[in-house]
């Protein structure tokens, strides 16, 4: 987008050309009419004394078109021995596509501008709107005859966008008080119609926030408007005349969201393309916007065209409110070469609008959806494959820790199968002496891990009944207890046997008691007579 903060580099090219019949008899001439210049006199003088009807000029032709955003004026200094300058000046302006001189006009609908007050100061009006012109014409203005001379400069930039005109219905009012006009529009008003000319859509200046307070502060203040109830709810339809075949790569439309006032941002547009400006074919882009109802700041809407080829761009916009206010609207596009011609009769055309508002097509299948395009539907493969490939993650992190949880529940769970090395250094497991030596326990590790899972026998069958005795006082749940008095004399274990060795070794011992000892690490079953 171009701001006029952007563009105020001097242009002057050179060819300059002026309205009097001789140039030859005055001493000062138009090539040297450039202001800060004091070459020769160094101003241009008209042959006749300036009036309010003065038709003398002169001219600045810049070859191409240049968007001019301010002018300067100075009057003739000579080295102290001028004293002609011009009070007021009038602009007009030409380029190819008006086909015609235009007078320039401020937005406060004023021809006239102010220029200098002596022959040595410069006066520089910044111009509101800007002149889209190749070439300019300086007209010397006075409300009484008098001599002028002037030097004049122009402020501006080449004209890049490309856009030589655009065409659309004119604004509408709003009650008695706004009226949403394109002001500054210097093509063709033909009653609800404007036509060939350039304004406000691309002057560059964005308008302010809210349209009831800036228009009392600014006639011209930058939003045009449209009313579907004067439409019948058919969209607004503007066309863009470029200087050649381009490829368009996106276009931005400044647009208003006072939706608490029936402005809102419009609900779809429809972007058709055509090289003669006669037939649009191809299926248009289509882009459907984001009902907003939370902000009401103004925003740009920008949408991709996917290097679209023509050089007339049409745009449908469709009523989402009763109102569309819009500001600006510019394209990201660049020249393209090549052989165009103008689409054949046959091409598809775009049709009268049906009463839906929508293109009356036979099948009413030229709508592409921005969300389908191309650029959509690799937007959204995206996603999918990126939920896809989050889930994937998410399940093998589970089952990573389902297996790591398994193993080590597996690990905590105690082995079955006794370790050897404990049982052949367990203090425990010694040579144990009692009162009667016919019965001697070792204690061997065991050969038979499943033993353990197996019910003891019935020890009353497998050993004779020992001697009657008095019954002890207490019963006493562990061996060294029960023969306390006798201490266990330790002594090496012998060599382990080749076959395994009993499960149950009988020791007998005071007040005849017998105990069994399992072999098992410390446990022992205490048998009563």
């Amino acid at each position: 987008m171009l701001h006029h903060g952007q563009c105020n580099a001097k242009k002057w090219v050179g060819a300059t050309r002026a309205s009097s019949a001789d140039l030859e008899c005055f001493w000062a001439g138009s090539s040297r009419s450039i202001v800060r210049t004091e070459t020769n006199g160094g101003a241009w003088c008209p042959a006749t004394q300036a009036t309010p009807d003065t038709n003398e000029f002169i001219e600045v032709d810049l070859k191409t078109v240049h968007m001019i955003t301010a002018t300067e004026t100075q009057g003739r200094f000579g080295n102290g021995q001028g004293v002609e300058f011009a009070e007021a000046y009038m602009l007009e302006f030409y380029r190819p596509r008006l086909q015609k001189w235009k007078r320039y006009r401020t937005k406060a609908n004023e021809e006239e501008i102010k220029g200098n007050i002596n022959t040595y100061l410069e006066s520089k009006t910044i111009l509101d709107p800007p002149i889209w012109a190749s070439k300019v014409r300086f007209l010397p203005y006075s409300s009484h005859m008098r001599t002028v001379c002037m030097r004049v400069e122009l402020y501006g930039c080449r004209w890049s966008d490309g856009v030589v005109s655009y065409s659309m219905p004119q604004g509408d009012k709003k009650g008695t008080s706004w009226e949403f006009y394109d002001f500054t529009y210097d093509g063709h008003w033909d009653g609800e119609k404007l036509k060939d000319g350039l304004g406000q859509l691309t002057d560059g200046q964005t308008a302010p926030d809210d349209f009831k307070m800036s228009f009392h502060e600014d006639a011209g203040q930058g939003w045009i408007g449209w009313k579907s109830d004067n439409r019948e709810n058919h969209p607004v339809e503007i066309t863009f005349e470029f200087d050649k075949v381009r490829e368009f790569s996106s276009v931005n439309i400044y647009t208003n969201n006072q939706f608490t006032k029936e402005v809102q941002v419009f609900s779809e547009t429809k972007v058709f393309f055509s090289v003669g400006g006669r037939r649009y074919k191809g299926e248009p882009i289509t882009y459907e916007s984001f009902e907003d109802k939370i902000m009401e700041t103004p925003r740009n809407v920008s949408f991709k065209l996917h290097h679209r080829i023509g050089r007339f761009v049409k745009l449908q916009l469709f009523f989402a409110a009763r109102w569309i206010l819009i500001s600006e609207v510019t394209f990201e596009s660049s020249p393209v070469s090549g052989n165009f011609s103008g689409e054949e009769e046959e091409a598809m055309e775009v049709g009268p609008l049906g009463g839906d508002g929508k293109s009356a097509s036979p099948d009413n299948k030229n709508v592409v959806s921005a969300m389908n395009d191309q650029e959509g539907v690799w937007k959204y493969l995206g996603i999918v494959m990126i939920l896809i490939v989050g889930v994937l993650v998410v399940v093998a992190i589970a089952l990573c820790m389902g297996i790591q949880h398994r193993r080590r529940k597996n690990s905590s769970r105690p082995s079955q199968i006794p370790d050897k090395t404990h049982l052949y250094r367990s203090p425990s497991l010694g040579h144990l002496t009692t009162s009667s030596s016919d019965y001697v326990d070792y204690a061997e590790p065991l050969q038979q891990p499943p033993l353990l899972q197996r019910s003891p026998p019935d020890l009353q069958h497998m050993f004779p009944s020992p001697p009657s005795g008095p019954p002890p006082s207490e019963q006493h749940y562990a061996a060294t207890d029960l023969c306390k008095e006798y201490k266990p004399h330790f002594s090496p274990p012998p060599p382990p046997f080749s076959t395994p060795p009993p499960l149950f070794t009988p020791t007998r011992c005071r007040d005849g008691l017998s105990l069994i000892r399992l072999n098992l690490p410390n446990m022992y079953e205490l048998l009563t007579p």
